[in-house]
């Protein structure tokens, strides 16, 4: 998973971009971002795994769908895993997606007018989960 981490990390400091970005990296974004060229939250680690050779959707929701087999337990985080963030106990609740890259910390494209950045890995009563995305 290092070559996603990487692919991330690389993107640091571009502006985050609602509906933007994806596999073959940032764009534009939809209303209210259509003229910022960046990264939504999973536009960067659909992106980061795609430059790792390895397909995990679209949206938030898609990517924990399409791993929901492969949950991690929050002690058992290891630098790769995708972590979400929910409003609900149902995935369709998903709002946020950020890659965890190890020693409590994540990459990520957190909201409208930021960019892609490392911050401190929290868990909450927002935490959905984590999975573990294999090829």
């Amino acid at each position: 998973m290092d070559t996603a981490i990487a692919a991330a990390m690389s993107q640091r400091g571009l502006p985050y971009s609602w509906g933007g970005g994806g596999s073959n990296g940032p764009s534009y974004g939809i209303p209210p971002d259509t003229g910022i060229y960046g990264f939504d939250c999973s536009g960067l680690t659909q992106y980061a795994y795609a430059r790792a050779g390895i397909q995990i959707g679209g949206t938030s929701r898609d990517q924990w769908w399409r791993f929901r087999g492969s949950t991690v337990a929050r002690s058992d985080l290891r630098a790769g895993d995708l972590v979400f963030w929910g409003s609900g106990s149902s995935y369709t609740s998903i709002y946020h997606v950020a890659l965890y890259v190890g020693n409590g910390k994540v990459v990520q494209a957190p909201q409208s007018g930021d960019v892609v950045r490392v911050s401190s890995m929290w868990f909450g009563s927002d935490y959905f989960g984590a999975v573990r995305p294999t090829g």
